[in-house]
């Protein structure tokens, strides 16, 4: 009787192991899926355009080059576009964390006629298309004389709605005692939000702000249609405009300009990914 016992219990321990091994093979196979692209991008912005566009496949170059890095300093104006894109993003993020975080609030514990239909009004905005709402917004900002600006580039991520779904999503699950607590000692509505909303959703604020600065950061279609002017372009449209020539598209510059590109959005998420993850966890067990 004790053998069985003991031959069930290493079946049940090897079946696990087992379990486990299969499961951290699939994780890595699928991380060495997702790593390569970007380590070859990598490595060819220090190869020769010669050796990017070769039809025989190398992962390493015997010819290093740093011409790429020095051709974008050079004839690009990669600088400006990195500020107008850092300024863009930081600012679209916090004042989308901000009103996300509010709507977020108000429509949580806060109780109003027509609190329900807003919200799902609110939902059904994330089923339509960006595309479809660029021509209203393009004649509205060229209407006020805003072509051209910071503020063209910045006011439509001002308010999203999937941060607002996100945040309400989090908040609904802070139990109400806390909220009562605080207004029977007199605290408004302004200070319950500030001093134990916003230290209660630091995960879900990480989330909205790392989704927002990175949808704002790459963002291209908007910025192609409100910005004509040099000094007021964008990563993506340098990216899209002088990486290319009559002859198709320059590799190596490319790959160095992308190369610079993702490093602000790889040092954010380095940062907050603990909040991240933790936030998108608490937010699907929270709704």
């Amino acid at each position: 009787m004790l053998k069985n016992k003991k031959i069930k219990l290493n079946s049940n321990r090897i079946s696990r192991y087992a379990s486990r091994f299969t499961l951290h093979l699939i994780l890595i196979i699928g991380s060495f899926a997702m790593i390569v692209p970007f380590l070859w991008m990598i490595i060819s912005s220090f190869k020769p355009n010669i050796d990017i566009i070769s039809v025989n496949f190398q992962l390493f170059s015997s010819n290093w080059t740093l011409e790429n890095y020095q051709k974008i300093f050079r004839e690009m104006p990669i600088l400006r576009a990195y500020l107008n894109s850092l300024f863009v993003a930081t600012v679209a993020t916090f004042f989308t964390v901000l009103s996300s975080s509010a709507a977020g609030y108000l429509f949580a514990k806060l109780r109003f006629w027509g609190r329900d239909a807003l919200f799902f009004i609110v939902l059904g905005s994330i089923m339509i298309p960006a595309e479809i709402v660029i021509i209203p917004l393009y004649l509205m900002i060229s209407k006020v004389s805003l072509v051209n600006s910071y503020t063209a580039l910045i006011a439509p991520f001002l308010i999203n709605a999937f941060g607002v779904f996100l945040m309400r999503q989090f908040i609904y699950g802070i139990p109400n005692e806390n909220i009562e607590a605080a207004r029977i000692d007199g605290a408004s509505d302004w200070r319950i939000y500030f001093n134990i909303i916003i230290p209660l959703i630091k995960p879900c604020i990480a989330v909205v702000g790392i989704l927002t600065f990175i949808w704002t950061y790459d963002n291209f279609l908007w910025a192609l249609v409100v910005v004509s002017e040099t000094k007021m372009m964008t990563l993506p449209l340098i990216l899209g405009r002088y990486a290319m020539t009559e002859g198709g598209v320059i590799a190596g510059a490319s790959m160095a300009t992308t190369s610079i590109v993702v490093i602000p959005v790889l040092i954010v998420y380095a940062f907050f990914q603990r909040f991240f993850i933790k936030g998108l966890s608490m937010t699907g067990i929270k709704a």
